[in-house]
């Protein structure tokens, strides 16, 4: 029963890790949005800008994005190499 416990706690903890790592993501997000539009951004503009540009671009514009992704994250949250 002690490991049941034991792994238990665990799960709950890397969820609790997840869910800081979720909002330290989105306040990222926020002030990178905010830097960009300035004194216009507005969270319906940011999306409705995100939205427009997904939708009317090609799939291979899509998939350099896609792959430029990664450039969001700081350093130190970047995945290391194995």
């Amino acid at each position: 029963m002690n490991n049941i416990n034991q792994v238990r706690k665990k799960i709950e903890l890397l969820k609790k890790k997840e869910a800081e790592m979720v909002t330290r993501d989105a306040l990222k997000l926020y002030r990178k949005c905010h830097q960009i539009l300035g004194e216009e951004y507005s969270p319906e503009l940011v999306a409705g800008l995100i939205t427009h540009a997904w939708e009317n671009k090609s799939p291979k514009l899509k998939e350099v994005w896609l792959q430029k992704a990664t450039s969001f994250r700081s350093p130190q949250v970047a995945p290391q190499p194995n």
